[in-house]
């Protein structure tokens, strides 16, 4: 994999995404394969109001005074129903799940013994439990988002509730995020194609969009709902169809989106995010990554970042030089090669480093380019023995014709 200068932080998702690598793990044991019980279900149903602060994070159990917590009655009850080693793993594994830790975090938690963990497992069910139950105005079950995503709200009343939806979202742990679920992303989707739509939209519908991209961006920020993202057949189209460098701000938020996709993404993902901009060009009748292009046009600073994130992504990617070479042609062609100057005497060290990354791959591209056109000089030149005797495919006056021929599509393809 190529190393385009991208982190999930600066494609707009969380550090504690797990995105050690292309997400293509299965599902944890504790999560969804493990056997049913009491305990396990009650994760699904903790609710935790307020901003991330107010999540009952394993640090603080970890510090919390183990005298304390074995004298509570509450903890000794909930300990004498958790006692089979395989309940407590799986127990333990959906924990961390529920606290959207990455591989990294997780490895040294699974290090220690068994009645850590238990401890530990008791410790934040009761916490997350205490800490739901107070309930504050702004945390909605899911089931009321979902209820009124299919009222088909409008307006002002659809941006409010939108931007709850996008706080819950991103304050809740991953477990909230499944109670909402397929048919929540489902919704969401409706919503944003209905939107898209309209021939003339309103200053509250360009809102409203932008609003949906923040939700679609909070429900992907962790392994499930990225999942769910990619098992949708609409979503990458809808995504490219809200490419639009008429409004930066969400345009931002979703080339950053795509930009986290073809990182994280399974190796087909490449191809579908490509076909995406592809419908969604032809929908406008314009060149697949003329808004892509456009965006760098824009006075945005982080617009142009987030674009040359993208540019990046696509053309670095594949791992056939023909089709590197083919993708990086069509966006010079579309404009990037007039603009790659002005954006070089911009100062902005995180554009700095996107052109620098742009730039390397490109020269690398054009070594290995020359390489194999060396190579076919060198056959062109030195056939093999069981055809030496053979009559050439072209007069030897030809073979400069030939080469020349050969240079110029490659210096088409790599300037």
């Amino acid at each position: 994999m190529h190393c385009w200068g991208l982190t999930p932080q600066s494609c707009g998702l969380s550090p504690r995404l797990p995105l050690s690598g292309p997400c293509r793990c299965s599902t944890p044991a504790g999560w969804a394969h493990v056997p049913v019980s009491p305990q396990l279900d009650r994760f699904a149903s903790i609710r935790i109001p307020g901003s991330r602060k107010e999540r009952p994070h394993l640090a603080h159990v970890k510090h919390s005074s183990s005298s304390d917590w074995h004298a509570s009655s509450e903890f000794q009850d909930l300990s004498t129903k958790i006692t089979s080693e395989t309940e407590i793993l799986a127990l333990f594994e959906k924990m961390m799940e529920d606290m959207n830790l990455n591989e990294d975090k997780k490895a040294p938690l699974r290090e220690k013994d068994l009645n850590m963990k238990k401890e530990m497992v008791v410790q934040y069910i009761i916490t997350a439990s205490k800490t739901g139950g107070l309930r504050s105005s702004h945390q909605v079950h899911p089931q009321e988002f979902l209820g009124e995503l299919r009222s088909g709200i409008v307006d002002e009343r659809l941006v409010a509730y939108l931007d709850s939806l996008r706080v819950s979202l991103t304050s809740n742990p991953v477990s909230w995020v499944q109670s909402f679920g397929n048919e929540g992303l489902g919704l969401l989707l409706d919503t944003l194609e209905r939107l898209l739509q309209k021939k003339h939209p309103e200053h509250i519908d360009k809102k409203s969009q932008h609003k949906v991209i923040q939700c679609l961006k909070a429900f992907m920020n962790n392994k499930f709902g990225l999942e769910r993202i990619l098992s949708e057949e609409k979503s990458l189209t809808l995504l490219a169809r809200a490419v639009d460098p008429s409004q930066p701000a969400m345009m931002t938020d979703v080339v950053k989106l795509l930009s986290a996709i073809c990182i994280v993404g399974e190796e087909n993902t490449l191809e579908k995010v490509l076909e995406a901009i592809t419908i969604a060009g032809e929908r406008r009748n314009v060149e697949r990554f003329g808004p892509i292009v456009e965006g760098l046009r824009n006075r945005s600073v982080q617009l142009q970042v987030a674009c040359m994130q993208l540019i990046n992504a696509l053309v670095t990617s594949p791992d056939d030089l023909d089709f590197r070479l083919h993708i990086r042609n069509e966006f010079m062609r579309c404009g990037l090669k007039q603009i790659l100057p002005h954006l070089s005497s911009i100062r902005s060290e995180a554009l700095d480093i996107q052109l620098r990354v742009h730039e390397e791959h490109r020269e690398e591209d054009m070594i290995e380019f020359s390489h194999r056109l060396e190579d076919i000089r060198s056959e062109l030149e030195y056939p093999l023995p069981l055809v030496r005797h053979r009559p050439l495919p072209c007069k030897a006056s030809r073979v400069p014709q030939v080469l020349r021929g050969f240079l110029c599509l490659g210096l088409r393809y790599v300037l």
